[in-house]
């Protein structure tokens, strides 16, 4: 059976990221808040904004641009300039680098009741221990969250500890100091239907 991943991903989100949830107005900013944690995904499983059917494994070639036409395409009624993350992880040559893809006070575009969080009605969703317990135990809207997305598929790719030193230090780290969250895994931040690939755990060496 043939899949439209197009009729897909609309169904998934019916309502698309409209222009007014993604401008740096204050109503879409961390004014008179501040993060409450740090979500970490990657764009092939993503549960919010999966990009296929590529990139499914993160090469040395530069994808940011296809992630940019590819979310603008199947997410958005405009032509947007940010993605919905913060921070996009990506390899190029033979090196990791995060690109700043969001600002940095301005809030996710979407809410978690915005995402349809329901399982019984979307069946085609399939997410890990750690995602559904997030979202059972209601920890905090994903709209408050920093987010950082892995280019590619955490079930497939290899990463190197460069990769989990790029994230502690560069795109973890400062959120931290500056909002004073923890830095205990698991309290503050969470991987969300991240493969086994990756492994949360070696965030810690490089967290200050």
């Amino acid at each position: 059976m043939l899949i439209d991943l197009n009729e897909t991903y609309n169904t998934i989100n019916e309502s698309r990221v409209l222009s007014t949830k993604d401008n740096t107005t204050n109503q879409n900013q961390f004014t008179n808040s501040r993060p409450k944690g740090i979500l970490i995904q990657d764009t092939y499983n993503n549960p919010f904004f999966p990009i296929r059917p590529a990139p499914k494994i993160d090469t040395s070639k530069l994808n940011i641009g296809l992630i940019y036409e590819r979310y603008r395409e199947l997410y958005t009624e405009t032509n947007p300039d940010f993605l919905p993350w913060h921070y996009c992880i990506e390899m190029v040559g033979d090196r990791y680098y995060a690109f700043n893809t969001r600002p940095i006070d301005l809030r996710f575009p979407i809410n978690t009741a915005d995402a349809n969080i329901n399982k019984d009605e979307n069946p085609w969703i399939e997410w890990d221990n750690v995602t559904n317990l997030f979202f059972k135990e209601g920890i905090y809207d994903i709209r408050d969250a920093i987010h950082i997305c892995l280019i590619g598929s955490s079930k497939l790719d290899i990463y190197t500890l460069d990769l989990y030193n790029v994230i502690g230090k560069i795109c973890i780290s400062p959120i931290l100091r500056r909002y004073k969250l923890s830095s205990e895994l698991y309290r503050r931040m969470f991987p969300l239907n991240m493969g086994r690939k990756f492994k949360f755990v070696n965030i810690s060496k490089f967290i200050k």
